[in-house]
C-alpha cells in the first residue's frame, strides 16, 4: 500500500451556484422588462434564462459526493445506475481523454477487462481537476502489474 489519499474528482459547486444564481437574476431582468414595456416576446428569453439556471441548481443536488475516486485498491465513480468500483486487477485500461470540441469534455474512461463494459467521468471546467493532473494522480495510484 503506498499510503497515499484518495484521488477525487469533485463539482465545482461556486461555479454551478454562480451560474444559476446569474441566470436567475437575468429572468427576473427580463420579466420586469418585458412587464414594464408590455413586450411579450421578452417573457421567452426569462424562461429560457430561468430554465438554465434551475438546471444549474439542480445539479448541485449530489454535490457533496465525488464523482470519481481512485486509491490503492482501484476506482469507484458514479455511473447512471449508481456507484460502479472496479479493482485495478480488473480492468484492462484506464485512461485520461481529452476530447475536444463544444459538446467534448475531457473524461477519465475505465474499461472492464473482458471489454464490454466502460465508465467514464467528466473532467474539466465543472470539475475541480484538469485533464493533466487526473493523468498524474491516476499513474501514482495505479500498480505497475495491475494490468
Amino acid at each position: 500500500m503506498s499510503g497515499l489519499e484518495p484521488f477525487e474528482i469533485r463539482r465545482r459547486t461556486k461555479l454551478f451556484i454562480a451560474l444559476g444564481l446569474l441566470s436567475l437574476a437575468l429572468a427576473a431582468g427580463f420579466v420586469w422588462l418585458a412587464y414594464d414595456r408590455d413586450e411579450p416576446y421578452l417573457y421567452a428569453p426569462a424562461a429560457l434564462l430561468a430554465l438554465l439556471g434551475l438546471v444549474n441548481l439542480w445539479a448541485l443536488r449530489g454535490a457533496r459526493s465525488p464523482l470519481f475516486v481512485a486509491d490503492d485498491h482501484g476506482v469507484r465513480l458514479r455511473g447512471r445506475e449508481g456507484w460502479v468500483g472496479l479493482l485495478w486487477g480488473e480492468m484492462a485500461e484506464i485512461r485520461v481523454e481529452r476530447r475536444v470540441g463544444v459538446r467534448y469534455d475531457p473524461r477519465v474512461k475505465v474499461v472492464s477487462k473482458d471489454g464490454s463494459r466502460f465508465y467514464t467521468s467528466p473532467l474539466g471546467l465543472a470539475t475541480n481537476t484538469s485533464p493533466g493532473e487526473a493523468e498524474v494522480q491516476l499513474a501514482r495510484r495505479r500498480p505497475a502489474a495491475a494490468y
